[in-house]
This record gives C-alpha cells, structure tokens and sequence, in this order.
C-alpha cells in the first residue's frame, strides 16, 4: 500500500457496452494472458492451473501482478490474477480521482461476468484485501468464498499508529535507515521507476526476517514492479498518514454482515497489517477461520509457503461445491 501499505485489483468490459457488462470471449479461462474493457478501460489478467476457481487481486495500490503469483495455488485451483486499473499491463485512467475502492469493486465484478461465473473465491492482498471485503459485502451472492490475506478493516488513525509503532520492530536492523528513507520519500515519486525504486528500499520491512533469508528473497526484490498512478492518484494528503485508498478504509461495522465461508491469513510480524487487524475481522466475520503465520510478516506466501498454502487447501475443501 502506498506509504506503508501494500497491495491491488481490476479487470474487464467493452468500451461499448453499459458498465458491469463483459465482452465476450471464445475461452476466458484458457491458459495465459488475456486483455479485456471494462468501463472502457482495457484490463489485463493471467491465468493458470486447474480446479475451483480463485479470483487473485494484489496489493499496492499498483504492486505488479507477477508478486503474488502463487504457483502452489495453481495446483489446487484455476488462479486468475488481475491486473488492477492504473497497474502494469492494464490500462490508466484519464481522471486520477477514479481509483477507488468502487472502481476496484466494479472491475471485479466485470471480470466475474467475463468469466462466466455464478460464484468463485475471491483472494486479496492487502490493499487486495480492502477490495475484497468491499465486493464481499456489495456481491455476498457471488462468492464461494473469501481469503482475506495481511489486510484491515481499517486505515484510520488506530491502524496508523499501529503501523508507526511496528516498524521499531525493525529499528537494529542495518537496512532500516535505507527503509525509514523509503517509507519518507513514497509521496515524492511522480513515476513507475521512482515509485519502484523506493519500494525496493523498503522491502526488508515487509518480511519478519530480510536479513537472515536475504539472499533468498532478493530475486523477487529484483524483479518488483510497480505503477506509480493509482497510489499517487488516491493518496489522502490531508490523513495524519497518507495511505493509498481515498476516503480511509472503514468498514468494521459492516463485516459481520458477511457470511460468505471466510479465511483471514495474517503474518506474525506483518508491520503494516498487523495480526490485531487480522483477528478484528476474524471476530467480525460469522464462522471465519483464521491462520496466524508465525515467521512471517506480510509475504507469507513467499516466507512460509508450507502453512499458507496447507491452510488455503483445507479452506478451499471445506467450501460447499
């Protein structure tokens, strides 16, 4: 999320048609890269592996795709990653008030109707998982199920106090000053390289150990991208904390509505989206489960891949076909 937040979203519809209407295609959920309109911007996502269908949608706003692909999802599911609107592949906006968690939302469900769904599990990251709390409570009949992973509730003024003291966690680490540098500059970047480089300074910060796994973790550091637009675009410079969703996320009241079958997934050591958020939406949600990672912190899918796919696995058997 943009300073200090990660995760995002979007998908599909022509330019010619009503919005929430999909365009038409020969085999949506055929193997690869697809390019679709929705709201009369093109949308790009990416399909693989087999099985019950997971809806991905990344963090940021505006992390590149390619950073939350789960290849042990792919063996337990059709995974359809999105690339949300403003981000990699997919299209920009003309108004850079457009990128809201509404726009999220409609580009999701767009990219529902374009797969011909009835109902599917929706996975979010994140600021992914703002997006997915947001649709589950707009579309509650069109999900299976839920998986909220490192996300809040919330981005008001408890979670960025929260968020502030959590990165002491870090502060005898020798790349913290490099991160703190980072997390101060993030409003400053006016494009995709800048915003890129400056989250690459923050990286560490994201996992519970970067120093002990550092080499194994610095090829995705390499490879991340990010698309500077929609985090500059809805930053909130009037909040105590900018943080990219404008207004602040709020939806605490409002989850105990949902009763879509949920999973919340949160990291030990997640500094921005920190196990006590977790467990608010986890007591708010009816019969949701929770999986609390204890050597990770808010890339549990790369840090520990064992326990979060196992908990995924179960989840997605417990769901009703």
């Amino acid at each position: 999320m943009r300073p200090i937040l990660l995760l995002i979203l979007t998908l599909v519809l022509a330019p010619v048609a009503r919005a929430g209407a999909a365009v038409p295609s020969e085999a949506p959920l055929s193997p690869g890269a697809h390019h679709i309109m929705i709201d009369g911007v093109e949308i790009t996502y990416h399909v693989a592996g087999a099985g019950p269908v997971v809806v991905v949608h990344p963090g940021g706003p505006g992390i590149e795709w390619s950073f939350v692909r789960m290849p042990r999802l792919e063996k337990l599911a059709t995974a359809v990653y999105l690339e949300p609107v403003g981000t990699g592949a997919s299209g920009r906006l003309t108004d850079p008030r457009g990128y809201t968690i509404d726009r999220y939302v409609g580009d999701v469900e767009g990219l529902r109707a374009h797969l011909r769904l009835q109902k599917f599990v929706l996975l979010g990251h994140s600021h992914g998982g703002f997006v997915a709390q947001a649709y589950a409570l707009a579309h509650p009949d069109r999900l299976r199920g839920l998986i909220l992973y490192d996300t809040s509730p919330t981005t008001g003024p408890e979670w960025q106090k929260d968020v502030e003291a959590n990165v002491q966690w870090f502060k005898n680490e020798p790349w913290f000053a490099e991160a703190q540098d980072g997390l101060a500059h993030e409003t400053s970047a006016n494009t995709d390289e800048e915003i890129t480089v400056i989250f690459r300074h923050e990286m560490p910060l994201y996992f519970a150990n970067w120093t002990a796994h550092a080499k194994d973790y610095e090829p995705y550091r390499a490879r991340v991208r990010l698309s500077v637009a929609p985090g500059k675009a809805t930053t909130d410079t009037s909040a105590s904390n900018s943080v990219g969703v404008a207004p602040a996320f709020e939806v605490r009241d409002r989850l105990a509505s949902i009763h879509v079958p949920t999973l919340v997934i949160v990291g030990k050591r997640d500094f921005v989206t920190s196990e006590k958020f977790g467990r608010m939406i986890h007591d708010a949600i009816p019969g949701s489960r929770f999986l609390l990672l204890e050597h990770s912190g808010h890339m549990g899918h790369i840090e520990e891949p064992g326990p979060f796919f196992q908990g995924i696995r179960s989840f997605l058997k417990s769901i009703p076909r």
